[in-house]
């Protein structure tokens, strides 16, 4: 039986659009932690930190955790905050500005090693179901 977690992000400061309530299926375990370090292939560093609280937000725990859009659909290393969303900031340009997100799917060659150990490998795509009609 899948489990499921449910996750919004008002409008605010950090993500100014919001996100409407989404209803997340978690195929694994849930990786938590304050701050996430991504090394990109261009050799730049970003933090990741999820963000929630009173105005302008505040940090607090990071989920990462493996889910899917559609039941058939390829899995997704999916990484959320908290009710402000997500702050990514680029370390390796201190000019530039950080940026809100509500949510950031992961490349699998950008998740650190600490959180596959949590989260395991991508799971394995469910074959589509063919419907015959008769």
């Amino acid at each position: 039986m899948d489990t499921f977690l449910d996750y919004e992000v008002p409008p605010c400061p950090n993500v100014p659009a919001g996100l409407p309530r989404q209803r997340l299926v978690v195929l694994s375990p849930i990786w938590l932690g304050e701050t996430l370090l991504l090394e990109y292939p261009d050799g730049s560093i970003h933090t990741l930190r999820g963000r929630c609280g009173p105005e302008p937000g505040e940090p607090c725990p990071l989920r990462i955790f493996w889910t899917r859009h559609h039941p058939q659909g390829p899995p997704v290393a999916l990484a959320i905050g908290g009710g402000h969303g997500l702050r990514l900031r680029n370390l390796s340009d201190p000019d530039a500005p950080a940026q809100g997100w509500p949510f950031l799917a992961l490349a699998e060659s950008l998740i650190p090693w600490e959180v596959l150990e949590v989260i395991g490998p991508a799971p394995p795509v469910k074959d589509r179901e063919i419907l015959l009609l008769a």
